[in-house]
């Protein structure tokens, strides 16, 4: 087979109608192109060239970006009878940018503002987002405020939404609004209208069902302002919790996803995995938006290493992503060709490999239940309020690390999906399962489905286990440390004793238990106070206060601490192998692949299918952040990885197994219904084809 068979796997699925480019495909190559601009500085948009725009973008490898109509500073960036173009800019710039994009058959998304627009807050500070003391931010210090979309700023924000659509119909592909989300505010109108409905200001669970309403309310003006003009135009709404805060606000983005996600400002190297993996499950595509910066958006003259966004782009296609990278343009208008070249050595990379890529189908054994997602499924269930606007739990964390880590293919999941896709679920730490949920629960597990539970999870509201374990729940210990004592050789340390820091609970085994106990719970002597304590820093085990740690009973397995809670604390490596171990004894021989990758590497597989058979995209990637400064994870020599072990379960014999984009054939075993393959050498990232 030649390379340029590669392609029997997509379509082109570019199309060019009306002048304009239309991509019904999200392309992998994406800029975020940043434009805030204060209105004290002049030149704008002085030093702008068709000529450097589009060598920045070839040079980069770019084949989609995102302009700017208006900034954060409420400052729009060509003619405007809806706004105020920038007192400093003389011509149309976004204008000039989209026929460079045109000609360079570029897709573009329009980027307005809308949670921010400074020069609005300024005049209208009875308009802004307000806490629950009733503050703002201070207009003493630098910084944005953030608008009430209960104010009369909603219909100025639309009909600026409609301008663009107007004044350049056929010449985008998308609109992107930044600063929004369901967030409860606390300013007049909103406190007026939760009163008028009887809405308790001090329950911040009701306050933010108001917050929710209120952005549906925001999204149903938006989509009439965009639809009535294009009704297939993609809408994305950018607020990185969205997608945790429940379907009904996920899906207001209405084509695709784009996961605000820079491991350098802030998010960290482990919040893209976590978010992908639970966006894997939408049904619709999605991009990883990282920055070219050191440190976050804004930083002029900050540079990651080349290695870094190399690492950036690949595991975004590891996850089943496209990419995303931000970049801020200057003032005046001249794109830096150096931020360029060191995208195009990520970019490159992902153009080679883009024939492997196109719509790849991720492959999951696990379902992890979300936590944080369950807040706001229609199925259950009560949370703290931190949880339910944060779009994130550290029992979420903590799990999504152990099975990356662990190199499981798995998806974060919701209630609402469908959980019989799935060989094993796991319910980290404090899942309530009762009602509709534990109705689908019951039925996965008639037919025969795998759960792992820890903690409090699979107890219902009234304190008992909803699923049948041979155990009862007996709430808290009140002991703490307590000690997991294994009942085999835990990895690496052998048979021990084990502190553990979270919170454990009692549980009582039937009579009649007829199942395996996997741990013990060894508890200490007393807890640490002034009136007793023992040694530096916390209380020893007492050999004699043992009870039951962890069990599997039939298809379920139970841990007794909040485990995964505490990995995402402690790091402690006991805690890791311990869950791996529960794991691995539930799943058995049904794993559809294998790795001896490193535990820092991601590993995920793909299916691709087309006219003529299908194959198999292994992805691997590997590099290793490194704290620099006071808290900015930096990734900058890529070690090469050697000899890395594959087995993957297939259904009949391949007829090659090779490298991509090189081509590199690799020598490869098939018995009993699995391919295994030994790659060589590999540095930051690469793809192992299985071809049939």
């Amino acid at each position: 087979m030649q390379v340029l068979d590669a392609k029997i796997y997509y379509n082109s699925n570019i199309n060019h109608q009306k002048g304009g480019l239309f991509m019904s495909k999200l392309p992998y190559r994406q800029i975020h192109l940043d434009f805030h601009t204060s209105e004290c500085i002049d030149g704008i948009g002085s030093r702008f060239s068709k000529e450097n725009f589009a060598a920045a973008l070839k040079e980069g490898h770019v084949n989609s970006i995102t302009l700017f109509s208006k900034c954060h500073h409420g400052w729009s960036y060509h003619p405007t009878e809806a706004n105020e173009m920038h007192p400093h800019l003389d011509f149309d710039l976004l204008g000039a940018q989209l026929e460079v994009c045109r000609e360079l058959g570029i897709r573009t998304e329009i980027y307005i503002s809308a949670g921010f627009d400074e020069k609005y807050a300024v005049a209208h500070h009875d308009h802004l987002w307000r806490t629950s003391e009733g503050k703002c931010a201070p207009f003493d210090a630098a910084g944005y405020h953030r608008i009430c979309f209960s104010s009369p700023y909603l219909d100025k924000l639309c009909t600026q939404v409609e301008e663009v659509m107007v004044r350049y119909k056929g010449q985008f592909d998308g609109i992107f609004l930044d600063i929004i989300g369901a967030q409860p505010c606390y300013c007049e109108r909103c406190k007026a209208e939760m009163t008028k409905r009887g809405i308790d200001l001090g329950n911040v669970g009701q306050v933010f069902g108001y917050a929710k309403e209120l952005y549906q309310y925001y999204c149903d003006r938006i989509d009439e302002a965009v639809h009535k003009h294009d009704p297939e135009m993609p809408i994305i709404h950018n607020d990185g919790g969205a997608l945790f805060q429940g379907r009904k606000i996920a899906f207001r983005n209405t084509k695709h996803l784009e996961i605000e996600s820079l491991p350098t400002g802030g998010w960290g190297y482990d919040h893209f995995p976590k978010t992908a993996a639970y966006a894997r499950t939408f049904g619709k595509e999605f991009l990883g938006m990282t920055g070219k910066f050191h440190k976050t958006w804004g930083e002029f003259g900050g540079f990651k290493h080349p290695n870094a966004l190399r690492y950036e782009a690949a595991l975004a296609n590891a996850c089943g992503a496209k990419s995303s990278v931000g970049d801020q343009l200057h003032p005046d208008g001249e794109m830096d060709l150096a931020t360029y070249r060191l995208i195009g050595k990520a970019y490159s990379e992902i153009e080679a490999r883009e024939p492997w890529l196109k719509d790849g189908e991720y492959i999951a054994d696990i379902g992890l239940v979300s936590a944080a997602a369950c807040v706001n499924s229609p199925y259950h269930t009560d949370f703290n309020a931190a949880q339910m606007t944060s779009g994130g739990t550290l029992q979420d964390d903590g799990a999504n690390r152990v099975l990356l880590e662990g190199h499981y293919l798995y998806n974060i999941i919701d209630p609402e999906e469908e959980l019989s896709k799935y060989k094993l679920l796991i319910l980290p730490d404090n899942i309530t399962v009762d009602g509709d949920f534990k109705k689908k629960i019951l039925d996965y597990m008639a037919e025969g489905s795998k759960i792992l539970l820890s903690g409090c999870s699979g107890v219902d509201k009234s304190g008992k286990f909803a699923l049948e374990l041979g155990a009862s729940f007996g709430g808290k210990n009140d002991l703490n440390p307590s000690y997991l004592r294994p009942e085999y050789d835990l990895h690496p340390n052998g048979k021990t004793c084990y502190v553990m820091y979270s919170t454990s609970y009692n549980v009582t085994l039937d009579e009649d238990f007829d199942g395996e106990i996997c741990a013990l719970r060894n508890d200490s002597y007393f807890n640490r106070t002034a009136e007793h304590f023992c040694s530096h820093y916390h209380t020893p085990y007492d050999r004699q206060k043992l009870t039951t740690g962890a069990f599997i009973s039939g298809n379920v397995g139970y841990i007794s601490w909040e485990i995964f809670s505490e990995y995402a604390t402690q790091g402690s490596v006991h805690l890791k192998y311990a869950a791996i171990d529960m794991i691995d004894r539930l799943l058995g021989d049904e794993k559809t692949a294998t790795t001896t990758l490193p535990s820092q590497g991601i590993f995920s597989v793909m299916r691709q299918t087309s006219e003529r058979g299908y194959r198999l995209v292994n992805h691997l990637a590997y590099a290793v952040p490194k704290l620099r400064g006071k808290n900015t994870e930096i990734i900058e020599d890529i070690p090469v990885v050697l000899d890395t072990k594959v087995t993957v379960k297939v259904d009949q014999k391949p007829s090659r197994v090779y490298l991509a984009p090189s081509m590199q054939e690799l020598d490869y075993v098939y018995e009993n219904g699995t391919v295994s393959y030994t790659i060589p050498k590999f540095e930051c990232s690469t793809l192992a084809v299985i071809e049939f």
